[in-house]
Order: structure tokens, then sequence, then C-alpha cells
């Protein structure tokens, strides 16, 4: 890791009424650079029927300033443009719903794939896939996300051949700007049959494999997929199951490739009302050996499970959290050892829902659908879960959609001892929140990180489950050239570089970070290769205004990206620092963390220390504990965050 009781039908029909903000018209502001681009692999209109497939979704301004949006869709079948709508001057923090089984100029039985574009603020999108919303008990869940990135290497852990009762279909979207030649190899968990289909896919357009009719996979086979473009893709997997208790059915975004060593899962359920399997697909260029961790929620204590010695590229590992000992809670989950892909399935008897796991670092988060009892007391709710994957404490902001207002804001405070651990919030426990109402979240972190899963339920029966990933920022461009997100940003916050073109999997990494009015800071990274599209990722965390360039060398490749930081808007400075003894001034009401590395160069265990304090109101801070014994000079440092602002000091003390 580098990093410095109503029918659905009539749901949709009260958001229609809720979200539709500014005037709607037919035109797209072509002439424009947009802010952000948002691709949808895979959007229906009563497939299958009046009853049949339908894909409404929610795009989110998450800008400080109104945007214009244009949504144009393109045919599955010869990739022509067959509509467009815009949405002028939508207000930051508010949403548009899109409802193709509600749009008369969208064909019936139509399938398409969908490019929005915003000028003016960045956008999220979420895309929810029904069928059956007329028959609650015959319902049928997915949701996914909007992509607002693609990648040359897509890794699908899990693509079900008529297996176990599934079967998985794959949706690829082409996001670059020409003709892509798509190669898809099939490899079946157990090693021992592999397959290669073939795909061309237009600008925009998409195309889907179902394995049910291809010829070249075996029926009864679960598959690891690895897709090859010469394009920038990204895909949706819908996997399905008929059962004597109804459907069951769920969608995973594929994991773009990455360089990062840790994955991260928010949630796992073992043995619980539901039970989760875990899938851990190799996504780098040689053998690794993949280390599982589950953390219960709210709790330090762990289980670590050892995998594979040699996972081969593209293989997949197995693991069927239900039954492991020790192990009935819900939890967090972190796979280290690799560059790894994660798919979580959550499995109950009637229902589905599947998620993957993340390597971003993230300091900031966007959950742009967030209900409690939307349609009444059985009707839509969506708790997340919230995991530390280093963050010590976290601002969450809920947005009410109807008008962007903040109602809420909450602090969950991880601590030293959480990280990597997670919080379950249930839009239900809040009185501050309002029934049948839709929320969007805004998730702020501290130095580190944090990754989130949203869990969508109601309680009218059928498979009425689905889930999908918080979204970070999207990237200031396109594939293929490098670039730091954002261009700029807040002294204090994380900013995500992304380098392009280097040889896959060459290593050692050379890190080169300038700032302005700093000391240059260079790394030799040996554990992190070049990722196997030849993209490679670091977050950086700066607390100085000015200029930063970060530069990245590798297999005789070099690349170069930069950002803007502005002034801190606070400090933290140690006023005492004694064995014993901590006190910092700071901005009041920020929450900071403090450790002390002793002479032996080990950390102090003294309980007190690892307590996460805020800041009184005239900016002090303060931890007193059990002296340590080890004579010497030791090192206590504080850490304190307001919002998504981290600033530290350190001082030297002597012991005993």
């Amino acid at each position: 890791m580098i990093r410095l009781g109503l029918a659905h039908t009539s749901v949709i029909a009260l958001l229609l009424g809720l979200m539709l903000f500014g005037p709607v018209g037919g035109a797209a502001a072509v002439d424009l650079q947009p802010t952000t681009i948002i691709y949808l692999p895979n959007i229906v209109k009563m497939l299958g029927g009046a009853d049949g497939w339908n894909t409404p979704f929610i795009v989110q301004n998450v800008g400080a300033v109104p945007t214009d949006v244009t949504f144009e869709f393109y045919r599955f079948s010869d990739g022509g443009l067959a509509r467009t709508r815009t949405v002028t001057a939508l207000a930051p923090g508010t949403s548009v719903f899109d409802s193709p089984n509600h749009d008369e100029e969208l064909a019936a039985e139509g399938q398409y794939s969908v490019v929005i574009k915003s000028f003016g603020s960045q956008i999220v999108a979420v895309v929810n896939e029904h069928q059956h919303e007329a028959d609650p008990l015959r319902q049928e869940a997915l949701s996914y996300d909007g992509l607002s990135s693609g990648s040359t290497k897509v890794f699908l852990p899990r693509v079900a051949a008529v297996a176990l009762g599934w079967y998985c279909t794959v949706i690829a979207q082409n996001l670059g700007s020409s003709f892509a030649a798509v190669v898809a190899d099939f490899r079946s968990f157990d090693g021992t049959k592999t397959a290669q289909l073939t795909r061309a896919i237009p600008p925009r357009g998409s195309k889907f494999i179902d394995p049910r009719f291809e010829t070249a996979l075996t029926a009864g086979t679960e598959y690891s997929v690895v897709m090859t473009s010469t394009q920038p893709i990204g895909v949706v997997v819908n996997c399905h199951a008929e059962g004597p208790r109804g459907s069951r059915s769920y969608s995973y975004d594929g994991v773009l490739a990455s360089s990062e060593v840790t994955s991260f899962g928010p949630y796992v359920a073992t043995n619980v009302s539901q039970r989760s399997r875990i899938l851990v697909q190799n996504q780098g260029t040689t053998a690794a050996h993949p280390v599982m961790s589950l953390y219960p929620l709210g709790s330090s204590t762990h289980v670590t499970i050892d995998g594979p010695t040699a996972l081969q590229p593209g293989a997949v590992w197995e693991y069927d959290a239900s039954p492991a000992p020790g192990l009935e809670a819900e939890r967090t989950v972190v796979v280290e050892g690799g560059q790894f892909a994660l798919l979580v399935e959550i499995l109950g008897t009637a229902n589905a829902m599947a998620y993957t796991g993340n390597t971003e670092w993230a300091t900031r988060l966007y959950l742009p659908n967030i209900t409690k009892t939307l349609g009444g007391p059985t009707g839509w709710t969506t708790p997340f879960v919230l995991q530390s994957q280093g963050a010590f404490v976290a601002t969450v902001r809920w947005y009410r959609m109807s008008d962007g207002v903040l109602v809420y804001t909450q602090k969950p405070v991880f601590g030293l001892l959480l990280r990597r651990g997670g919080y379950k919030i249930d839009p239900r426990s809040f009185p501050q929140l309002a029934d049948n109402t839709q929320y969007a979240v805004v998730i702020e972190s501290s130095a580190g990180g944090v990754g989130a899963v949203v869990l969508e339920t109601n309680e009218r029966g059928g498979d009425s489950a689905m889930a999908y990933e918080a979204m970070t920022p999207a990237p200031t461009a396109a594939f293929g050239t490098s670039n730091c997100t954002p261009s700029a940003a807040g002294a204090g916050s994380g900013v995500r570089c992304r380098m392009y073109g280097f040889t896959p999997g060459a290593s050692p990494v050379m890190l080169t970070v300038q700032r302005t009015g700093s000391t240059t800071v260079n790394q030799t990274v040996t554990d992190e290769p070049i990722a196997s599209d030849g993209s490679w990722n670091l977050t950086v965390n700066t607390a100085n205004a000015g200029l930063t360039t970060v530069t990245v060398a590798a297999g005789g490749v070099t690349r170069t990206a930069t950002f803007t930081t502005s002034a801190p808007t606070f400090s933290v400075q140690i006023t005492q620092s004694t064995n014993g003894a901590l006190v910092a001034r700071t901005k009041p009401g920020s929450t900071c963390i403090a450790w002390a590395f002793l002479p032996n160069k080990t950390y102090s265990q003294a309980d007190n220390l690892w307590l996460a304090n805020s800041a009184d109101a005239s900016g002090v801070v303060r931890w007193d504990y059990p002296q340590d014994s080890v004579p010497g000079t030791g090192e206590q440092v504080v850490r304190c965050t307001f919002d998504a602002e981290t600033h530290q000091d350190f001082r030297s003390y002597t012991l005993p």
C-alpha cells in the first residue's frame, strides 16, 4: 500500500415527482468539455415484457455549483444513438431520477448503454435493476455503480455457467474513442477448463456474453474471467438463480486492474440471517499468496485465514464464511499478499446481493441513494457499512435529495484500535432522519481513508435485496493519461494519483514526491509492481500549500503528474511532551489520536494513549497515561482531523 406498503411502481412514480429538477430538453451541450462522464453499461426498458426488467437510475450533483446533465442512450443492437435527454441547472446535492419504463422515446424491450455527462459540477450515478415490480413476492432487485473510469484489464471473480442454479451475464461497455477488440479469458475455479470469447464493441456501446448460449463454456461450471481490451472498458455482471422459493439475483461491477496490494470489503455476513462467500482473484502478473482477515463490526478482534500459497494469475480462491468456527458475526474483510480482485456474495434463502472490494484509500466517498422506509414501513431502507482503511475518524453528512439541504451530521470514530474494522449505520436508528425520505450521503475521513457498501432492502418479500459500493470522485483525466485527483485540493487531504504507460509487472518502482517549500521524498517500492494494465496508483497526503509533483519510474519508463494544494485551515502543535502526559493545541472540535514511539523502536501500549480525543472549545486536547519504563529518548505524535483535513505534530521526549 502506498499512501502518503406501496407497490414498487408507486414508489417510482413518487421518485419521479420528488426528484426531477430543472427544465428538460432534447439537445446535449456538445460544445463544452464535460466536467464528469459516467458510463452505464446496461439500461433496459420492459425487457421481458411489461413487468420485465427495468433499470431506473439516479444521478446526483456532488459539486458546489449547479450543473447541466445530459443522458445519451445507445442501442445494443447497432451502437446508434437512440435518445438524448438534458437536465439543466441541477442544484448541488440534489438528484435527477430517470426511469426508462416511463420514457416514451425509448422502445419497449429495448437495451441500451448510457453515457452521462455533466457540465459545471461533478456527478455520480447508481443503477437499480428490477423485475416483477408489480408482484412483490416475485420481485428481483440488483444494483450497480455508474462507471467513471475503465481499464484495458478488467477482472470478474465469478461468472456462473448454469452452476449451482446460477448463471451470470457479462455486459461490457467501451469507454474509449474507437472500436474495442475485447478478449474474455474464462478459467474454471478448479483450473481444468478454459475458454476464450471475443467481442467488438463500438465507442460508447455495450456487448454482452450470456453463458447459456456460448458453446465454448461448459454448463455446470463456475469461471473466473479476465477481460483484455484495446480500449478502456467497464463491465457489469448480472447473476440470476431460479429456485423453489423464487428467483434470486445480484449484480457487481468488474474490478479494474490495480497496483495496490491490499483489498478491502466493508461487509461479510457470517452465520447471521445471511451467509457470505468470498472470492479472491489474482489480478497480478505472477503467482501470489492471499491472506484474509475478518474483523467483527465494532471490534478489533479478528481471525486470519491463510489462502493458497501460489494462486495463479487470473485464478480464484473461494472461501465460504458460513461454517467457520467462531465467526458468528457481521464482519469486515481485508485481503493482503498480492494484487487481488475481491467479490463478496451475501446470500439468503430468498434473496442475494453482492459487491466488489476496493483499494482506493479514499478520504471522500459518495452514496447517492440512501433511503429510510421509502414507500412506507415495509419500503426500501438502506443501511450502509463504513470500514476504516486506516482512517481514525470520519464525518458523515446526510443531504435530503429533494432540496439538497444538510439535515444530519455524525462522526464515527475508529481510533487506532478499530482501523480496518467498521460500523453498520442504519437510517432507522436516527430520529433526525425522516421516514419515507431519500438522502444522499457524503463521507469524509482522516488520512488513511475509508470504504463503504450500501445494503438496500425492503420487507415485501421476494428477492428484496441489492447492494452497491460507495463512489469516489471521478478521475481528472481519461484512462492512459497520468493524473492526480483532485487536481486542486485542500491541505491535509488525500490526493489519488494514477500513472500509465508502464510494462505490466515491472518492479521495483521509483517514486519521487516534490512539494513546494518542502523536502523532496524519494522512495523505492519493491512490493507493489506495476499493475497488469500498465498503471500504478498511489495516494499522497500533503500538509503544505503549493504545487506537488509526483514522478514514478519503472522498467525504463517515467511518468509525472501534478496537483496544487491550498493553505491549511488549522495546525497541530504539541505543547507538553512528557512520559505519561501529552498535550496539544489545534482547531476546536477536531478529533485527534496520539501514539508514542519508545526508545526500543516499539509503540507504547498504554490504553489511555490509544483513545481518540476531541479538542475542547480552546483547541486543547490531552492524554494522560501510565508511564513507560523503557529508558532513553522516544517520540510522541499527535494527529488531528477536522472534516477531511488532517495535520500532525511530533516531539522528542525523555523516558523514564
